[in-house]
């Protein structure tokens, strides 16, 4: 595939001021990251792509092959799933208060359909989005719910409109994020309920340690757009949306001890989000109050990240203003 450069241009502003702020991405993929001088929204040096070819990046085979949760091996869907799904309570007690027996739910880029498969039960009716081939297949033989493979900005989804719609972990890799807001807005009850994960520029591997292997990591090629709480309620304004936005810090404590000392990731993503354990199978008993001070130290550093809004993640909950 050919690219050619573009018109730098702000996806959120569209100044055409900015500096160059990396020259390369994970893997050591030669592509510039752009700060916006007017906004401070960071993006990736746009890059002419068509929309066909773009779709191609995430339904091929490719971009699973090096982006997943183990960083050994590419994983397949039931893999993806079955790592997902343990964690997906987390979501939902973030969300509690919107989750009803009777509400419809729409995940946008809904992957293998752990986090719909872990509402079962909770709400009237789940449907997925997703671009990736093997993963649509997947949800279609294994799971019981409606999966649509259109982009949102394009999808006709008969169940719709919606009470809530989820969008975990995919903001960040939207070329176009007005567009994209504008055909969830249009998916939306009036009244209905808004709901984002995305990683948050400011964690503080980035903002507090400054670990360059980290960032080395953390600027990759799926993610062309990176968000701050400032740049991220700028959009959610302009897209016509209201609410709160937080930080969520999922990585423990040990996750980020491992980054300071090696300079490297875990190898996947379960370790790093899972309980810390500093002890296994001890037969002296002192396992488990290691393992216990290690949790309480965990839950600790999570909420001081979370004070000082230096989590992961940004999460949004919100409506249609």
């Amino acid at each position: 595939m050919k690219f050619m450069k573009y018109n730098k241009i702000c996806l959120l502003c569209k100044s055409e001021k900015h500096r160059v702020i990396r020259n390369n991405l994970r893997y050591g993929i030669p592509r510039r990251v752009l700060q916006c001088d007017a906004c401070d929204f960071v993006f990736l040096e746009p890059l002419h792509i068509d929309k066909i070819n773009k779709k191609k990046y995430y339904t091929g085979k490719n971009y699973r092959r090096i982006y997943g949760p183990n960083l050994k091996k590419q994983s397949s869907p039931k893999e993806i799933f079955d790592t997902y799904l343990p964690f997906q309570q987390n979501i939902i007690k973030r969300i509690g208060r919107v989750v009803k027996p009777n509400i419809k739910v729409l995940d946008v880029g809904c992957s293998t359909g752990h986090f719909l498969c872990a509402l079962k039960g909770l709400v009237a009716d789940r449907v997925g989005l997703e671009l990736n081939k093997d993963h649509v297949n997947f949800i279609k033989k294994n799971l019981d719910f409606t999966v649509y493979s259109e982009p949102i900005e394009n999808a006709i989804l008969k169940e719709g409109p919606f009470d809530l719609i989820t969008v975990l972990q995919v903001l960040e890799h939207i070329d176009n994020p007005m567009e994209f807001l504008s055909g969830v807005a249009k998916n939306l009850k009036s009244g209905g309920y808004l709901y984002l994960e995305l990683p948050n520029i400011d964690d503080a591997l980035l903002s507090i340690y400054h670990s360059q292997e980290y960032a080395d990591f953390y600027y990759r090629e799926p993610h062309v757009s990176y968000f701050s709480q400032k740049t991220l309620r700028f959009l959610l304004k302009r897209a016509g949306f209201k609410g709160k936005i937080s930080t969520v810090q999922d990585y423990n404590f040990l996750n980020h001890l491992h980054w300071l000392f090696t300079g490297k990731p875990q190898d996947n993503f379960t370790l790093g989000v899972g309980d810390p354990i500093l002890v296994k199978n001890n037969k002296k008993g002192v396992a488990k109050d290691l393992n216990d001070f290690i949790k309480r130290a965990d839950s600790t550093y999570k909420k001081i990240l979370i004070k000082h809004e230096l989590g992961e993640n940004l999460a949004f909950l919100g409506q249609k203003s």
